[in-house]
């Protein structure tokens, strides 16, 4: 009976180990890394923990939390640890953002969704991408970039002013 009790600890042990790696889909549930993971977080979900906090630095949507910067993937629907960003002085962070109001009562997880779709879809339409400029662009570039966000947004049920 001695002998079964250290195995079974080891068992058990090595179960809870392993949990982190079992981490569940979209959506949260059990299985996260600690109290406060896995589940929806802030309306943001897919694993992300609960104390994760948006951070935009120009038109990139980062989580932070713990000290880890986290951005959504689309290919693989879901969050995942990336670098911290890098900040340039020469730009300012918010001078190509649009002030968009969510006219539909959208979540703070939907406007989380929107607003990087969108910033994906002005680049694509712009060719300029505020989030990885490191000096100002000519003025027509960042007024289309601006036109572009503020179109996708509107189309979303955003009022843009």
């Amino acid at each position: 009976m001695t002998a079964s009790l250290p195995r079974a600890g080891v068992a058990l042990l090595l179960a809870l180990l392993t949990l982190p790696a079992l981490a569940g889909p979209p959506g949260g549930g059990p299985g996260g890394p600690g109290p406060g993971w896995g589940g929806p977080g802030p309306g943001h979900g897919h694993g992300l923990p609960d104390f994760s906090r948006e951070v935009w630095i120009g038109s990139a949507l980062y989580f932070l939390a713990a000290g880890s910067y986290y951005m959504w993937n689309a290919d693989r629907k879901e969050y995942v640890v990336v670098q911290a960003p890098q900040t340039v002085a020469s730009v300012p962070p918010t001078s190509y953002d649009v002030i968009a109001y969510p006219a539909r009562g959208q979540t703070a997880d939907q406007q989380a969704r929107d607003r990087y779709e969108c910033h994906s879809w002005a680049v694509s339409q712009s060719g300029f991408d505020p989030a990885s400029a490191t000096a100002a662009p000519a003025q027509s570039a960042a007024d289309y970039y601006r036109r572009a966000l503020g179109a996708c947004l509107n189309g979303r049920g955003y009022s843009i002013n």
